[in-house]
């Protein structure tokens, strides 16, 4: 909203009238008029005002634009901007209808654990950050798998779980599956998870080892991490090099970036080179030429899936976008389509097996 300077009105001229002896009762009723104009003028004003402030408010009280903040939280998200058409979710956050908890998870029973909660925090090391667990709808009675979501530079989706965060969680839902957004620790200049990734990477296996494994059954054989920008790069160069036992299961989905490791150290096992199912996502426009995004994403992408096929990994795929950029990823849809495919092939090695 562009910011309205001040200006002062024009002065009643008085001052330049010339002097008149007027009857008492004439000046009465003509300073009386004055006053009448004037209260009418000023509360044509205030209703003049109230009403631009009504337009606006119901201007900007739509639902925000891809990577725009709102105040506050709406009851329901589209996901159509995420791959997902003709799907609305409850909008899932802090202060919205899923708030579910605020207070640390272990005051609770297991019935709270499984619901929503958000901004969770967990200190490892002296190092401190924050996540959200988006649980509700699952069936425990059933195995429940987990998806790790690392947002790009700058937090968006951690800080604004009831747009991308709860489309992804939907997705996750629909397979029986809890979401898991974790903030990067990072505090220095620009948030990051690519900057500092070997600490970055020791306060979220903490995390996942003395705060989520404990508090809730996950079945570890659907372990799925998915990454947009910086947090592909987290993935590609230290998760999936150096601690590739995080995932003896499922699968990474690198979503606008997704490079090549420096110096891996992790050492994959037969079955994770068979099983693991590995997919780089980019656009065919998203090759750092744009103003507002820089980095390389497209040859980035490349070198990372290049690496690791040479690795061995037999699942390891790769989809060129035409025409989109960095910020027009279906997010929500990449993650469906990897889901169902997994599915479908559990599905079939489940019948051969019979």
């Amino acid at each position: 909203m562009t910011r309205q300077l001040s200006r002062r009105g024009p002065r009643w001229p008085w001052s330049w009238l010339p002097h008149q002896h007027r009857h008492r009762g004439q000046t009465s009723r003509r300073a009386r008029r004055r006053l009448r104009l004037l209260g009418a003028g000023s509360l044509a004003l205030v209703l003049l005002l109230v009403t631009t402030v009504a337009l606006l408010v119901g201007r900007d009280g739509g639902t925000p634009e891809p990577g725009t903040p709102e105040a506050g939280t709406p009851e329901t998200v589209s996901c159509a901007r995420y791959g997902l058409e003709d799907v609305r979710v409850t909008a899932r956050g802090p202060g919205g209808p899923t708030d579910a908890a605020v207070l640390d998870a272990r005051v609770f029973g297991p019935g709270e654990q499984r619901q929503d909660r958000f901004r969770l925090e967990h200190e490892h090391g002296g190092i401190t950050s924050s996540y959200h667990v988006l649980a509700d709808g699952l069936d425990w009675d059933r195995p429940v798998g987990v998806v790790y979501h690392f947002h790009g530079d700058g937090a968006f989706e951690y800080e604004n779980p009831q747009y991308t965060a709860s489309c992804l969680a939907e997705v996750a839902r629909e397979h029986n599956m809890m979401l898991v957004v974790p903030r990067t620790p990072d505090r220095a200049g620009e948030i990051t998870w690519w900057e500092e990734r070997d600490l970055n990477a020791r306060w979220f296996l903490s995390l996942v080892e003395e705060r989520l494994e404990p508090e809730y059954d996950i079945d570890r054989s659907r372990t799925w991490l998915t990454g947009y920008s910086g947090g592909a790069q987290f993935i590609s160069q230290e998760l999936l090099a150096d601690h590739l036992d995080l995932v003896p299961g499922g699968g990474a989905i690198m979503m606008g970036g997704g490079q090549a490791p420096d110096s891996p150290a992790a050492e994959p096992t037969r079955e994770q080179l068979q099983d693991l199912r590995l997919r780089w996502d980019v656009g065919t426009e998203d090759d750092g030429t744009d103003p507002q995004a820089r980095f390389n994403a497209l040859s980035a992408a490349w070198d990372g899936h290049r690496w690791y096929e040479e690795q061995g990994f037999e699942r390891a795929r790769i989809r060129y976008r035409d025409g989109v950029d960095h910020f027009g990823l279906p997010y929500a849809r990449i993650l469906q389509r990897a889901l169902d495919a997994a599915e479908e092939d559990a599905q079939e090695d489940a019948q051969d097996a019979s």
